[in-house]
């Protein structure tokens, strides 16, 4: 009688570790997601049209009119598709300013939409899993958010608070998240991104006053820097060449040489 062998136990495979890896980074970011909040006309698009060599893939009609700017228009979610992988082949870009994500998370939720039929995210219909349609959107969002991340290019992301509401003593009250289809959505997207900068505005005098902070807190729990030179750092905007301002923080300048004229 034929006797089986037992079945031998696969050897466990040895794991090298990686050598350390070099210094971290330092200097102005040329590459990773950084995303640009707050309300409407606090100045958002104004301050990343001043990104060196950036170019704007404007999704909202007629919203970068009045913006001195490289703009592209995008009118449908196909096109920025492609101006996106253009703008990454194209040596001459440095950043891509996408304004604003709110337009691209309303696209993506349209097409998943109309992939399962449905008239809306929100419409329910028999024989259509509720929880696969979101588990969806949540896929092609995560597919978008690490495009930006890995494209290497510094791609700065605009996108509006939720809806602000008042109180019963009627004072503003701004939620804390980003204008996303659902809080895991836009907690997912805070969670990924290198920089998250708060933009406002207020009158000092007869002057409008634009600020930009990276403080940690406030409206969005999650918003902040990773980035050293801009953790906890609130920024006044000069009215022209703003972004000079933030790039000033650095201690390494973009041009990568230091205070001692070294590399």
């Amino acid at each position: 009688m034929e006797t089986t062998k037992p079945t031998e136990a696969p050897k466990a495979q040895a794991y090298t570790l990686a050598p350390r890896r070099p210094a971290p980074k330092v200097g102005m970011p040329k590459d990773g997601f950084w995303l640009l909040s707050g309300l409407a006309k606090q100045g958002k698009t104004t301050l990343s049209a001043s990104i060196p060599d950036a170019v704007i893939l404007e999704l909202e009609k007629g919203g970068a009119d009045y913006v001195n700017g490289w703009v592209q228009e995008i009118p449908d979610l196909a096109t920025l598709r492609l101006a996106f992988v253009a703008a990454v082949k194209d040596p001459k870009v440095k950043a891509i300013v996408v304004d604003t994500l709110d337009v691209v998370l309303d696209w993506l939720a349209d097409e998943v939409a109309e992939k399962y039929g449905l008239d809306s995210m929100t419409e329910k219909k028999e024989g259509v899993n509720g929880f696969e349609v979101w588990d969806a959107l949540t896929r092609k969002v995560s597919i978008l958010i690490s495009s930006f991340k890995h494209c290497d290019k510094l791609v700065v992301a605009l996108a509006h608070f939720k809806e602000p509401k008042l109180n019963k003593d009627g004072r503003l009250v701004i939620t804390s998240a980003i204008n996303a289809p659902t809080g895991k959505i836009g907690s997912y997207i805070c969670s990924h991104a290198d920089a998250i900068g708060i933009c406002s505005k207020e009158k000092v005098g007869s002057k409008m006053q634009y600020k930009i902070s990276f403080e940690g807190g406030g409206p969005i729990g999650a918003f902040g820097s990773r980035v050293p030179d801009l953790e906890n750092k609130t920024i006044t905007l000069p009215d022209t060449n703003q972004w000079a301002a933030i790039e000033a923080l650095f201690k390494v300048p973009a041009n990568g040489k230091t205070d001692k004229g070294g590399k």
